[in-house]
């Protein structure tokens, strides 16, 4: 058994909270000619944990010790880093015995029998089983979509919110049912970005101190979030270069209406909104608008540029967010990281200081914001 620690994988999952060490075990039966399997879970102190074992006459068997319930991962040879990887499937592994029953090139379909966190996993997938089989053609003609094509990706995925309405419904319906347990901060983690502010912090309220450490840290962590660069806080005031490499400081904006556009060249909304955002700074730079441009594209700058010239967008202001993807999946904080530094969690973003330096305005969603944006910049600069 090879057994080692890994931080990079840590955003896998949460970080599990106080409890003492307790063992577990993992076993079962795997068809398939990989030699090894891997797990793979949080361990103590934000560490990460990835086990292997030889897989004998079609069985294994994995034992450890973990602190409560983790979200963790079983594996063969992988063919992508993607976690739909036809080799990697996600399961709870809790203190005790776990069963489970695998097939390479199908580990999706693994049937895993374990605690009662599992358990109530199980029967909540159960449930979601018939509108999942229902919507299979959707996700079939959505992968062939994006090989070809992106942005149509995108608006053909626009059609899954039905989906996402069904899914929602069930999920919060055992959240409700079960108040402050783990397996609702789970199933939380995909809702947190979208609840009111109110209703996070009334289900984040309910959990335990070891749970609000563990699995929902993320909920309150992202409570947090949204007392960063939201209306009435100063502007974080970011120097940095420009597209063309010249030294850029937010505060040389002071005493200008400063519209900051969070976005990257590969977000459709993002994209649709320039020719509105073009036409506002038609209308309103001589009164005293400016805009900057914050872009998610670190990794990708010539598709940066090539989005900015494209679109013609050339005639604000344009610099990267400064992302470091490695300290975001090792969970290490980056102070040059704009987006950060206004809590930016979605794009399109868009976030209006005044002369002063404060922020007055925060519009998300794209297009669904517009309306709203469009009034306060009326309101400051009056009509045409």
């Amino acid at each position: 058994m090879k057994k080692f620690l890994s931080l990079s994988l840590v955003a896998l999952a949460a970080v599990p909270g106080a409890f003492a060490q307790e063992a577990f075990t993992v076993e079962g039966r795997y068809a398939g000619s990989d030699p090894y399997l891997y797990l793979q879970y949080p361990g103590a102190k934000g560490t990460y944990v990835k086990d292997s074992v030889a897989v004998r006459n079609g069985q294994f068997r994995f034992a450890g010790t973990i602190e409560g319930p983790v979200y963790a991962s079983l594996s063969g040879k992988l063919k992508s880093r993607s976690m739909d990887d036809p080799n990697i499937q996600f399961f709870f592994l809790e203190p005790g015995k776990t069963t489970i029953t695998a097939k390479e090139n199908a580990f999706k379909d693994m049937a895993v029998a374990g605690g009662a966190v599992q358990a109530d996993f199980n029967a909540v997938n159960k449930q979601k089983a018939p509108i999942k089989k229902q919507w299979e053609p959707f996700f079939k003609s959505l992968d062939s979509i994006n090989k070809i094509d992106n942005f149509k990706a995108q608006e053909f995925k626009s059609g899954l919110k039905p989906y996402y309405a069904d899914m929602e419904k069930i999920d919060m319906a055992y959240i409700d049912a079960h108040p402050g347990t783990y397996l609702s901060a789970f199933l939380l983690r995909g809702y947190s970005y979208s609840l009111p502010t109110e209703k996070l912090q009334a289900y984040f309220d309910q959990f335990p101190a070891e749970i609000k450490n563990g699995m929902a840290k993320g909920m309150g962590d992202e409570l947090e979030r949204r007392k960063i660069g939201v209306p009435g806080t100063e502007a974080y005031a970011f120097a940095t270069s420009d597209i063309n490499g010249q030294p850029f400081q937010l505060a040389d904006y002071r005493g200008k209406y400063v519209l900051i556009d969070f976005w990257a060249s590969w977000c459709l909304p993002c994209r649709k909104g320039n020719p509105h955002l073009k036409k506002l700074y038609a209308q309103y730079k001589e009164k005293g608008l400016e805009i900057i441009g914050v872009s998610d594209d670190d990794s990708k700058p010539e598709a940066w540029r090539k989005a900015v010239n494209d679109d013609g967008i050339g005639i604000w202001k344009h610099v990267l967010r400064g992302m470091d993807r490695e300290k975001i999946m090792a969970g290490i904080y980056n102070p040059t990281d704009i987006s950060k530094r206004f809590g930016i969690a979605s794009l399109p973003t868009k976030v209006l200081i005044d002369p002063q330096g404060k922020i007055i305005g925060r519009f998300e969603g794209g297009d669904r914001d517009d309306a709203k944006m469009d009034a306060q910049l009326e309101s400051l600069f009056g009509g045409k």
